[in-house]
């Protein structure tokens, strides 16, 4: 009986935890699961299930104060798998900011990387400019949040703002491309544009079974070994794209690989940080404008791909 018990308070609970999920991804205010949810899920029980409804309602807690705790636990979650991950892999930084309705200006970050055969675009975080928008501001709130989540810098390999990017090399340890990176990101990106009209891409990342001249010898021996492979070239009518994010490249084709990967996680477009934007608009909506944009998880939560284990 206690088991039986203890069960249905823990499936009332994680129940209360998906539906503060969805409220967070839709953005709607949290008084909505007292006001709208539990009368909707009360008026299904009793008039299409025909069972009392009191017992179960009282088991999903989805007060105001509840939502906004599981809402805030589950984006921590994210945030603290999001920011583990990128301290041991490589990946692309997104930077943009805009002003608020309150005319507080907003830096958003944002993460592009690979996991488990795809490529994720994360929210990494958002914070308010105090002083003003300029790079050496942005900069070091960037080295801020790195050094509190023990992420190396050396582990972007571009940065973006605008989304054009400024693409630099990145090997393990390596201190010259380290000083790259922070001198990336405190520079104005002056030349950004001209970066993307300069930027070369081998023509054996759009297609590695074409007719190619390489003049380094280990690409070379390495396309020539991967045209062989016929295995491989069965993924290619999946798009080039797809072909890289196969699990044995990394391994059998590591020149390749860490070539292709710099391209594959680089920021085209700033569509991103412009759908941040308006989650944040859509947050802060006249009934809502109070809602800490910075310290609360909804904003997470309404852009996250990740699911939170909480």
């Amino acid at each position: 009986m206690f088991a039986s018990t203890s069960q249905r308070n823990n499936d009332g609970l994680r129940a209360s935890y998906n539906i503060s999920l969805l409220i967070a991804k839709s953005g709607k205010p949290h008084t909505i699961g007292e006001n709208l949810i539990l009368p909707a899920v009360e008026e299904v029980l009793k008039t299409v299930l025909h069972k009392p409804a009191s017992d179960i309602i009282k088991r999903i807690p989805l007060s105001n104060n509840t939502l906004e705790r599981h809402i805030d636990e589950m984006s921590s979650d994210i945030e603290s798998f999001l920011c583990n991950y990128l301290q041991t892999t490589h990946f692309s930084i997104q930077l943009d900011e805009s002003t608020l309705p309150d005319n507080a200006a907003l830096l958003l970050a944002y993460v592009r990387f690979i996991m488990n055969q795809e490529i994720y675009e994360e929210l990494l975080f958002a914070r308010t400019l105090i002083t003003d928008t300029k790079s050496e501001s942005i900069f070091h709130i960037l080295k801020d949040y790195f050094i509190e989540k023990a992420i190396p810098l050396s582990n972007i390999i571009s940065v973006a703002t605008d989304g054009a990017p400024a693409m630099t090399s990145c090997q393990e340890d390596d201190v010259s491309t380290y000083v790259q990176h922070l001198n990336a990101l405190y520079s104005d990106f002056e030349s950004r544009f001209e970066d993307i009209l300069t930027m070369v891409i081998p023509p054996w990342i759009i297609n590695p079974y074409g007719d190619i001249e390489e003049t380094n010898v280990i690409i070379q021996d390495e396309l020539t070994e991967l045209s062989t492979n016929e295995e491989l070239k069965v993924q290619f009518k999946n798009g080039y794209q797809q072909f890289w994010l196969q699990n044995n490249i990394p391994v059998t084709y590591p020149v390749l690989w860490n070539i292709a990967r710099k391209f594959s996680i680089s920021f085209p477009s700033s569509y991103l940080v412009e759908k941040g934007f308006n989650a944040v608009t859509n947050l802060l909506t006249k009934k809502r404008n109070r809602l800490d944009i910075i310290s609360r998880g909804d904003l997470r939560l309404t852009l996250t791909k990740l699911t939170p284990k909480c």
